[in-house]
């Protein structure tokens, strides 16, 4: 190796050109020219991924600079509504304050907020152009996924794009931009503008919406996902659910498919769920059929059963009815519902019930099952609270 050489990520990289596999040609960098790196994004939040990679980016090229660019609140709300994760968009002030302590890792990286303002996304070739004015000199390098590729023939001013900027494309494992450039005659004419950038090992499965998820569970293991000051920054906005998102495990007994025998109405059922889907028929003759049912065919019978005409308007009464009796009768239960202290419960599920649970791939959902089971839990407070009082 020469010493006008350094070794990144496996590859041998000259400081002059940005070395690139296969039959993509070098995109030249001019002697003594400096270069910035730019990335775009929603970074909703950023990521040690975008962390990683921009750094990658700027030691491929050899960069003075790597500038995070985070999208406006317009584009990125419009964008979460699509996917109902509306009220996971995090805000545009905060994203920046993100990604700024995201940069103290290393001196040469910077966010600038120049698409900020604007009513809808700005669009790529004047962001360039702002970074452009900013650093005059310079030959800017522009990160972007192999799947941009198959849409940049629709780029606005692409021809002027690809021949004032470069395009430094992340090739994954399992891509080849490559062969996309060869085929498409727009990029293969302009071919000159493109380098490969090898993706970071250890990159695979780490996403802002994986730490949005994580975050939504309430489970601390996004931490290990995002830098530390971002990590900070979200648990000080509220992001991280800290409430019981699950009941499974320790805390099976929340579900109404918890074998606890209960007494309700004359009759004895082995659990909640049987209990809840024997109200659905009026005669009693078919409620004792739901008895001796374990929770998962109760639940089976009870799609077969000829509703009562006012289901829809009793059911979530009867279902309170039912978790009132669950926990009275059962004193261990009781004692283990009132351990969760004040922590929100959520029938988070991904059978898409959003009536009486939260469907934990959309955040969305009403969680009535929840919501009983904390009333549940204040009432019996209340009444604990009632009787230390008596006893004085």
């Amino acid at each position: 190796m020469t010493g006008n050489e350094h070794k990144f990520d496996g590859a041998v990289l000259n400081k002059d050109k940005v070395r690139m596999p296969g039959t993509v040609p070098y995109a030249a960098a001019e002697p003594g020219r400096p270069c910035v790196v730019v990335m775009g994004g929603s970074f909703n939040p950023p990521t040690i991924a975008h962390l990683r990679l921009m750094l990658a980016a700027v030691e491929a090229v050899g960069a003075q600079k790597g500038i995070f660019v985070p999208s406006n609140d317009a584009y990125v709300r419009k964008k979460m509504k699509r996917q109902h994760l509306e009220r996971e968009t995090i805000p545009e002030q905060l994203r920046l304050e993100m990604l700024e302590v995201m940069c103290g890792e290393d001196s040469r990286l910077t966010a600038e907020p120049c698409e900020y303002g604007r009513d809808e996304r700005a669009k790529t070739y004047e962001t360039m152009e702002t970074i452009q004015e900013k650093y005059p000199h310079a030959l800017i390098y522009f990160v972007a996924g192999g799947d941009k590729l198959k849409v940049m023939s629709r780029w606005h001013r692409k021809e002027e794009f690809l021949e004032k900027f470069r395009i430094l494309v992340v090739k994954r494992e399992d891509s080849s931009p490559e062969a996309i450039i060869d085929k498409i005659s727009f990029l293969n004419q302009h071919r000159d503008a493109f380098a490969l950038l090898k993706e970071p090992v250890g990159l695979e499965g780490i996403s802002s919406s994986k730490v949005r998820d994580l975050l939504r569970r309430g489970d601390e293991k996004g931490k290990t996902l995002v830098h530390p000051g971002v990590w900070k920054l979200l648990l000080e906005d509220g992001r991280l659910e800290t409430g019981i998102t699950s009941f499974r495990g320790d805390y099976h007994f929340l579900s109404n498919f918890y074998e606890s025998p209960l007494e309700y109405e004359g009759l004895r059922y082995q659990n909640a769920e049987a209990a809840f889907q024997a109200q659905k028929c009026t005669d009693d003759g078919e409620k004792a059929e739901f008895c001796s049912l374990a929770a998962n065919k109760a639940k089976r019978l009870g799609r077969q059963v000829k509703l009562r005409e006012d289901w829809e308007e009793v059911k979530t009464g009867l279902m309170l009815q039912i978790v009132r009796a669950k926990f009275a009768q059962n004193p261990e239960l009781a004692d283990e519902l009132l351990r969760t202290g004040d922590r929100k419960l959520i029938e988070g599920n991904t059978w898409h019930d959003v009536f009486w649970g939260m469907d934990l791939n959309t955040g969305q959902g009403e969680n009535h099952l929840g919501r009983i089971l904390m009333q549940v839990r204040e009432e019996m407070r209340e009444e604990k609270a009632g009787e230390k009082r008596q006893e004085k």
